[in-house]
């Protein structure tokens, strides 16, 4: 079963009762440390973790309620420097792609002879080496952006983890009177 919803996310049809005894609890678990827009030491060194910190929080500050406290901090860090991660790793993937294509058409070119079949063999072992490499390091990707993807839904940073927050309605519209309906046929 999935954890409640902040009160703030919340908006089903109470009582004040059952309203009151909620927000009385969930103030009971605040903590009176505020979440501030200056990146937290750990992000030190790491421009774009504290860029996407800064970011996130000014998201939550620009919310009506608190969606995101204290006992939030260390996950949020963690996301930052996972989301810098996987930047990281997304150039590193796209580098050994090239330097495999680039490889591969080198591969390509040479064609083996009696005398030369050994170097053929090996380039071609290097080829698919690296290949492998590039396959690891997609893997690897996939699993960081799979983790990525788990701690933005617990943030509510997805439209999935928000789904429970209703948009605004349009107010129905009023049926037509029967003069409104005499004027309006063609």
């Amino acid at each position: 079963m999935p954890a409640r919803k902040p009160s703030t996310l919340n908006t089903r049809n109470d009582t004040k009762a059952d309203r009151s005894k909620r927000k009385e609890g969930e103030s009971s678990m605040m903590p009176k440390t505020k979440l501030t827009a200056i990146a937290p030491m750990e992000l030190k060194g790491h421009a774009h973790s504290a860029a996407t910190w800064k970011r996130l929080i000014g998201l939550y500050l620009q919310v009506d309620g608190v969606i995101a406290t204290a006992f939030d901090r260390d996950i949020l860090v963690k996301y930052c420097l996972l989301e810098e991660e996987v930047v990281e790793l997304a150039t590193m993937r796209k580098t050994m792609y090239s330097d495999w294509k680039t490889s591969q058409k080198e591969a390509k070119k040479t064609k083996p002879d009696a005398t030369g079949i050994k170097d053929f063999l090996a380039m071609w072992t290097v080829v698919n080496g690296m290949f492998e490499r590039f396959r690891g390091m997609d893997a690897r990707l996939d699993g960081k952006r799979k983790l990525l993807m788990a701690l933005s839904q617990s943030l509510y940073l997805t439209p999935r983890s928000r789904a429970g927050v209703a948009p605004p309605e349009k107010p129905p519209e009023k049926p037509k009177s029967a003069m409104g309906g005499l004027l309006d046929e063609d």
